[in-house]
């Protein structure tokens, strides 16, 4: 084979790698859908989910919700729904006009259940309209 043959089938070779190492990043590293884009696997009330969930928790783990409930707390980044459900709120997200004993319906997606406190947790909460 020639020099420039050579070159040639190097180029060739380089040009795949790279389109296959940049696809490949690309499907890996693709951005997470926004809490508006997630389909809701659950929609009701916060009390009769929560005793849903307390009979098998995996089950709903990474899954998105949309509760209504009465706010029985609220701290610097989210509230408690119902005494039992912590909902964090995306940053972008102003709560600050929420105010206790006030009937909301958010939507987020479970992170966890925390047996030593008996609370669900979410996070990426939106308020819902």
């Amino acid at each position: 084979m020639s020099f420039q043959r050579k070159n040639k089938w190097f180029l060739l070779l380089f040009g795949l790698l790279l389109i296959g190492v940049y696809s490949t990043y690309k499907y890996i590293y693709k951005p997470h859908k926004s809490t508006e884009e997630m389909t809701v696997d659950y929609k009701g009330d916060s009390d009769v989910f929560l005793s849903k969930v307390k009979d098998d928790t995996s089950v709903w783990l990474g899954k998105t919700v949309e509760l209504s409930g009465i706010i029985t707390s609220k701290d610097k980044k989210g509230i408690t729904l119902s005494n039992q459900i912590y909902c964090q709120f995306r940053e972008d997200i102003d709560f600050s006009l929420l105010k206790k004993q006030q009937r909301i319906n958010i939507k987020g997606r479970i992170i966890g259940y925390d047996d030593l406190l008996d609370e669900l947790k979410l996070n990426e909460c939106i308020i819902q309209e």
